[in-house]
């Protein structure tokens, strides 16, 4: 053997044992979980039940929560795209990762971040508040055909926004959008009558329904949802199938090695679908929908390709 290839051959062994190492060291301290919204929202509120059973998946070490708003998740999701590759940097992914890399100037798209886990698919579902007039989805569209009515989102260009501009497009309705920096500013917005109607994931909204805050019209799905079982599916009141929703899911930046990403990957699905985890989120109002990091990955690119058709309304529409 040349001392050339000898060198090469030492190198990838060098390269290929400090891999192994550094998996089989990982993870040896705690975990940063960057929450790129405000505390109080769906997003925020799942991250810290994740939080909470982390440390029997990560041999005691916890994943410390921290709060990084502003820019619609820009803030927090710009930290996390530049974060160190080592595992010990995640990022609660959101559907605004693909609409803040669409409809804004970042730094970031989704080729800069490694997908490891989705654990939650949440309904959309039309709402107003609890006092409103509007008590059932065809008074909300009748009320939306003659004129306009103000609609509260938790952020312009956010799903909620984006689903909000396709049921009027494909309706003809009349909205008139006030965005909030966050869904808990949505949800008061709301609770105070000073908008009509919202738009929010099912997940959000169950709790307040069920003490009486805020009212369901409508879960835009294929079938109802045993979260709330009375409340019909927007086809069912009106024959056209209008289906949306938001999903949430974790991340780390791209360039992980791959023993980490691996132990990443099995420890979030011993997290993630252990019974206990299962139960305080059905408790909770959410479902688990657990996918691993490459069907994730799949489903981050089609609902980008879906993303893609909806966004040229945002140029007309705000």
């Amino acid at each position: 053997m040349s001392v050339l290839k000898a060198c090469r051959f030492l190198a990838l062994v060098t390269l290929a044992s400090s891999g192994v190492a550094q998996a089989a060291e990982y993870p040896q301290k705690n975990l940063d979980y960057i929450v790129p919204f405000a505390a109080g929202g769906a997003v925020d509120f799942t991250g810290r039940l994740i939080a909470d059973n982390a440390p029997e998946a990560f041999d005691g070490h916890k994943f410390v929560v921290k709060n990084m708003p502003g820019g619609g998740a820009v803030v927090g999701q710009t930290y996390v795209s530049s974060a160190p590759e080592d595992g010990y940097t995640l990022l609660a992914m959101t559907s605004s990762i693909i609409n803040n890399s669409l409809t804004k100037s970042v730094s970031y798209d989704l080729e800069s971040f490694t997908p490891l886990a989705l654990y939650n698919l949440d309904p959309e579902v039309i709402v107003t508040g609890a006092d409103s007039e509007i008590n059932d989805l065809q008074h909300f569209l009748d009320a939306a055909s003659e004129g306009d009515v103000s609609i509260a989102t938790p952020g312009n260009s956010t799903s909620h926004h984006i689903a909000a501009l396709s049921l009027a497009q494909e309706e003809q309705l009349n909205f008139r959008y006030v965005h909030n920096a966050s869904a808990a500013a949505q949800l008061q917005q709301l609770m105070g009558g000073h908008v009509r109607a919202g738009f929010m994931s099912l997940g959000e909204a169950v709790g307040p329904s069920e003490d009486g805050s805020i009212r369901i019209l409508a879960v835009m799905d294929s079938s109802r949802s045993d979260l709330a079982p009375d409340v019909p599916t927007y086809q069912e009141v009106t024959g056209d199938d209008m289906q949306w929703g938001t999903f949430r899911g974790i991340a780390a930046p791209a360039g992980l090695p791959s023993e980490v990403e691996a132990e990443l990957e099995a420890r979030l699905e011993q997290l993630l679908t252990s019974s206990e985890f299962a139960e305080r989120m059905n408790a909770a109002g959410y479902k688990v929908d657990y996918r691993d990091g490459d069907a994730f990955s799949r489903y981050l690119d089609t609902t980008a390709e879906k993303m893609q058709q909806v966004l040229p309304l945002l140029d007309t529409q705000s």
